[in-house]
């Protein structure tokens, strides 16, 4: 993996892990999430005027990855119904980058070295040990429903589908106003829910009580996911995919430092197994 794509994908996890901070203290997460990526499409819009006209073979792409994406924000919603934020993320985040692995193969054409391999599998490894520490520690009081942990995994299904989708689109155009146009789409299919379950008077509170929040996630989010794509430009989807969830580390050490979070022996073996992972794929991968 050419150090740059790695340099902008540990970028992205950063921004990744910030902007999701962000939004675990909303009090109306869904409608804080839809008022971020609405901002974020408004203030990026310009960024469209760099591709003319999007060429027609890419249409079902942004199509097709604009609608996962809105299921993706729907099953997420879900799944914190029925389990804690701290199990459902990591379990989400976590194992996507074994179905993309999967995706890429099947639908890009990607073929993995055997020092790939060996890299994602560490990478993996390590992700499902940083963010297993909160199941090991809450297994005894918090109730994981078999409901969440289907959703769970049908949120790292998401990510994983709309990744690959995205992964052939900057193959065929410029990753930045394919970034603005199809989360956009996103929006616009996530916009009827929204309305439908919390309401004009709900959508309009949540703006007024958190507007400077929101600008900034919308910023945040946007920038983040096109620092991936351009990654993808520059890399093998399989492993640019999966190198991005080391947001999950990130998010670990933002939570020890600024949450009072406990970082732990077993996060520290997971990073340490993920640094490994990285570094294998970036220098043999």
């Amino acid at each position: 993996m050419p150090l740059t794509a790695l340099g902008l994908l540990l970028l992205a996890a950063v921004l990744h892990a910030i902007w999701n901070l962000l939004v675990k203290n909303a009090r109306q997460k869904q409608v804080f999430t839809w008022w971020a990526l609405a901002v974020g499409a408004v203030f990026f819009a310009p960024l469209l005027l760099l591709t003319r006209v999007f060429p027609i073979q890419v249409w079902p792409l942004v199509i097709c990855s604009g609608l996962v994406e809105a299921v993706y924000y729907i099953t997420l919603t879900r799944a914190y119904e029925h389990g804690d934020f701290s199990l459902v993320y990591p379990m989400a985040r976590g194992t996507a980058p074994a179905f993309l692995v999967l995706w890429a193969v099947l639908f890009l054409g990607e073929r993995p070295r055997p020092a790939g391999f060996a890299g994602l599998t560490l990478l993996v490894l390590g992700l499902v040990i940083v963010g297993g520490k909160n199941w090991w520690a809450l297994r005894k009081t918090t109730k994981l429903s078999t409901s969440g942990v289907v959703l769970a995994l049908s949120v790292a299904c998401c990510i994983s589908i709309y990744s690959a989708i995205d992964g052939a689109a900057v193959r065929i155009v410029s990753p930045l106003p394919y970034t603005v146009l199809v989360i956009s789409l996103a929006t616009i299919f996530f916009t009827p829910l929204v309305l439908l379950r919390y309401g004009h008077n709900a959508v309009v509170s949540e703006w007024r009580t958190n507007w400077l929040r929101i600008i900034l996630v919308g910023i945040l989010s946007f920038l983040s996911y096109m620092l991936v794509l351009v990654s993808y430009t520059l890399a093998p989807v399989s492993y640019a995919g999966s190198v991005r969830e080391i947001s999950i580390v990130f998010a670990a050490f933002i939570g020890w430092r600024w949450l009072r979070e406990n970082l732990g022996l077993l996060r520290m073996i997971g990073a340490s197994v993920i640094f490994v992972g990285i570094l294998i794929i970036a220098m043999f991968g």
